[in-house]
């Protein structure tokens, strides 16, 4: 690994839990960390619910934290006014 690999790489430990897929839904646990042909740091995942799956080695910065997302979340929940229901329906 190189130095800005390792640096990028301080912020994931392997075990950790992360969110990956287009719509960064799908959970997986980090098994271990490379590089690919050009350099890149990539991360290799091992699907949650293991089942048949294989686990899929994916670019660094396609992933995002599980646990920093949910906070994210529930910080958004609690910030955000309950709007009240329409008194007119919309016509």
């Amino acid at each position: 690994m190189t130095k800005s690999t390792i640096r990028v790489t301080a912020y994931f430990n392997i075990g950790d839990v992360v969110l990956m897929g287009k719509y960064k839904n799908a959970r997986g646990v980090i098994v271990g960390f490379g590089e690919d042909k050009w350099g890149n740091p990539t991360v290799e995942i091992e699907p949650a619910p293991k089942g048949r799956k294989q686990n899929r080695v994916i670019g660094l910065f396609k992933i995002w934290r599980a646990d920093v997302k949910e906070g994210a979340m529930k910080q958004l929940a609690d910030v955000r006014p309950v709007r009240a229901p329409r008194s007119t329906p919309k016509k």
